[in-house]
């Protein structure tokens, strides 16, 4: 039933109703999923996959249907393919519940994924099927609605870092302003000192241009605040810093803040509760989304601790190393617990593409960046779904060694404006 809702439901809009198969298509348009057709009912034929009990290892075998990628072939129906069971697989993210090969971060090795290694990762394929069975079943059935989707970009920054001079402690700006010095890199001490002194602003505030042409993209605006204690992975400057709190008070004045939980929040429990709460007494209000820092998360038991601490809104699910579609799609979907047997009260929203895999990972220029991600920003478009771009503060900052890459961004988000 969920991959039915989730289809039928939330891919394409449509209010679902389950029916006996004894009421007559008369009642409005009518879809079986089952062995046998019935008459004047738009007919997919089950793959069985769906009915099998137990997390295992499966491959689905790929075939296309003149250029659509798809898996869990069906000889019989109006459909050469289970999209409910195809959708399911990737949705639910089935290979990453078993064994699956990780960097040393744990999270998947992208090339090792069910899409990457049959080739559509750069594909929303549920999108895709979803729209394909839609016009399948209205080509069948003019009374058939439209699907009832609308293109939308949203628009995420992870704050990893909070300020880049500004802070700290007094024994970590001596100890950075003696390394700038032993390595000689006068232009950071200068930048440094004029920060400190109240001659520039810190680079990594988001200013008053970048809100502007945020502003005019016309985008939903959503931020990740690091709200750790300084660790290995988490330098972030301390959100009880009056400097950076009264900043993060400001965002969430035009914006909506979450919580970036911390590197290890997803092995200590207990880790994501204390940081919501205190980023929840920065600004005064609820804590009802999550993206986990470098993506860092466990399935199924971090879902499960988010969905306990009322967070219904998550944004951990994409690529680390690659730009595509990890889940398959970019519409926001509604977790389905394997183990449990159940949809959680948590909703995915997967992101595209994020800065840092395009630089770190495959070694692109600001500009080869750009022409990498348009045309999987037009596969988005295609299909009507939501664009969301995951960009970091030091990739958006005025002034420094990067500021390359915050032109590039930009014209990302100006051409995934609506």
């Amino acid at each position: 039933m969920h991959a039915v809702e989730q289809l039928l439901g939330n891919m394409l809009g449509w209010s679902v109703r389950f029916v006996p198969e004894s009421v007559v298509a008369g009642d409005g348009p009518l879809l079986i999923y089952g062995r046998a057709s019935v008459p004047g009912a738009f007919h997919i034929s089950p793959c069985g996959w769906l009915s099998e009990k137990g997390v295992g290892p499966i491959d689905p075998e790929v075939a296309f249907l003149n250029d659509l990628p798809t898996i869990f072939l069906s000889e019989d129906g109006h459909l050469p393919f289970d999209p409910f069971a195809a959708s399911f697989f990737l949705l639910s993210r089935y290979e990453e519940w078993l064994p699956i090969q990780r960097d040393p971060h744990g999270r998947p090795v992208t090339a090792v994924l069910h899409a990457a290694r049959h080739g559509y990762l750069d594909r929303p394929v549920v999108d895709e099927w979803a729209l394909q069975l839609a016009a399948a079943w209205r080509a069948f059935d003019p009374r058939v609605p439209e699907p009832q989707r609308k293109y939308k970009q949203v628009i995420t920054v992870d704050l990893d870092n909070g300020l880049k001079y500004g802070g700290r402690p007094l024994w970590r700006l001596m100890g950075s302003c003696a390394r700038d010095l032993v390595r000689g890199e006068w232009a950071d001490l200068g930048e440094r000192m004029r920060v400190l002194s109240g001659q520039a602003p810190d680079p990594f505030l988001i200013d008053p241009e970048l809100k502007e042409r945020i502003a005019m993209a016309n985008a939903m605006v959503k931020f990740f605040v690091l709200a750790a204690e300084r660790g290995e992975f988490d330098h972030a400057v301390p959100i009880s810093a009056s400097v950076y709190s009264k900043e993060v008070v400001a965002l969430a004045s035009w914006a909506q803040v979450g919580l970036h939980p911390s590197y290890r929040s997803s092995e200590r429990e207990g880790l994501t509760a204390s940081q919501k709460l205190a980023l929840e007494a920065v600004i005064g209000s609820d804590v009802t989304m999550t993206r986990q820092h470098f993506l860092r998360l466990r399935i199924p038991g971090t879902f499960r601790e988010l969905e306990s601490l009322g967070i219904v809104e998550e944004h951990s699910l994409g690529l680390h190393d690659e730009i595509g579609f990890r889940c398959g799609t970019c519409t926001p979907y509604r977790w389905y617990d394997l183990e449990q047997d159940r949809p959680l009260n948590l909703f995915i929203h997967p992101f595209t593409v994020m800065d840092n895999a395009l630089r770190d990972k495959l070694k692109l220029s600001p500009e080869q960046a750009v022409e990498k991600v348009l045309p999987v920003l037009e596969r988005v478009k295609r299909v009507q779904g939501t664009f969301i771009g995951l960009w970091h503060e030091s990739f958006l900052a005025h002034a420094g060694k990067h500021v390359a890459w915050r032109a590039a961004i930009l014209r990302i988000i100006d051409a995934a404006k609506a």
